[in-house]
């Protein structure tokens, strides 16, 4: 069937089945589609799409939390996804309605956090780590330090993630990723305060980021590998390191708020990114390393990004998160407390 014939079948009124809704409500990251993504689609299959955009998986969770109902698609981190779908805040998806999904490397599936691909559908892989302005700093090492060094106080960020922040600081002190060590967490937010005095460290949204390394207002950032790459073909003084002591390893999911009020076109537009065309065009795009086997297969992959070593990390020294227990939750967000308590309001960007 065409994409217009489905649509068409499912919206009859005989159909039995979940009705597709003529609107779809979706929930991601700023320009983490293809540019003309969205607009394919609703030309394909008469849906309007309405995109709104998050800085941070923190209020990702918190508008999904406070409405189920708002959105009926977004993109979220693979743990974040294993989490909410066990405070019930995810539906269970429909496969029978996503037979791309074959299109899926097998390596990116049911994975622990989602087991059985229940509640989430892979959209891209990723990692995080230190982006810089060449012209500003010529980091002595290619260590998380470079976030500490003095030479470029006052211009130098990490995320507002709360998780990376301090998942990559345990990295830097040779301690697990997911730690739940009382000491070892003390030690890494020590640390993060240190930065915090000694060279002004900020905490700026991922995307505003970017733009202030453009401006010329930051030296050197927290990155995710996508991110830098994309900057990186614009700019051709920055570059991109992943740490030598190790960081994390990310899986970006598809997933449907338990309330959506349109799933049945949620899983359809799930369907449609899984075709290796559309997934291609996404990841040659926003820069992130691709799921979609059958994209490689069939060489709709930039070549120059198989073998770029940022887009492409060597996963050696990655570490996978892991869905956190309440115990381990609450030493992490104490952790956090501890390092919101010594940022002044100067540092920190919203």
């Amino acid at each position: 069937m065409t994409g217009l014939a489905v649509l068409a079948a499912a919206c009859s009124s005989g159909d039995s089945g979940p009705q597709v809704g003529r609107e779809l409500h979706i929930f991601n990251w700023d320009d983490y589609f293809a540019p003309t993504t969205l607009a394919d689609f609703e030309k394909e299959f008469g849906i309007k799409v309405h995109l709104d955009t998050f800085d941070d998986e923190a209020e990702l969770l918190s508008t999904i939390s406070s409405d189920p109902s708002r959105y009926d698609l977004f993109i979220g981190s693979d743990v974040l996804i294993g989490e909410m779908a066990e405070l019930r805040l995810v539906a269970e998806l429909d496969l029978d309605n996503i037979p791309n999904l074959a299109n899926i490397d097998p390596a990116y599936l049911d994975l622990p956090a989602n087991p059985g691909n229940r509640y989430g559908i892979p959209y891209d892989w990723g990692t995080t780590g230190v982006m810089y302005n060449t012209t500003c700093i010529q980091p002595r090492e290619e260590s998380w330090a470079v976030l500490s060094d003095p030479r470029i106080a006052g211009r130098v960020a990490m995320d507002t993630e709360q998780s990376v922040v301090i998942g990559s600081t345990l990295k830097r002190l040779g301690y697990s990723l997911n730690s739940d060590d009382p000491n070892e967490l003390d030690e890494a937010v020590r640390v993060i305060q240190d930065q915090i005095g000694k060279v002004q460290l900020r905490f700026v949204p991922a995307y505003d980021a970017r733009q202030m390394m453009k401006s010329g207002d930051l030296c050197a950032m927290q990155a995710y590998n996508g991110d830098a790459a994309y900057e990186m073909a614009e700019n051709k003084d920055f570059a991109f390191f992943v740490p030598r002591e190790g960081s994390d390893i990310f899986f970006d999911m598809m997933a449907i708020p338990r309330d959506a009020k349109n799933k049945a076109g949620a899983e359809l537009f799930i369907d449609y990114v899984l075709r290796p065309e559309v997934h291609a065009a996404i990841n040659n795009y926003t820069g992130y390393a691709t799921p979609n086997r059958v994209a490689r297969e069939q060489g709709l992959i930039d070549q120059a990004y198989l073998s770029d070593p940022t887009i492409y990390p060597d996963t050696t020294h990655l570490e996978p998160w892991v869905i956190f227990d309440g115990q381990r939750r609450a030493l992490w967000n104490r952790a956090w407390a501890d390092v919101q308590a010594v940022v002044p309001a100067s540092q920190v960007s919203n």
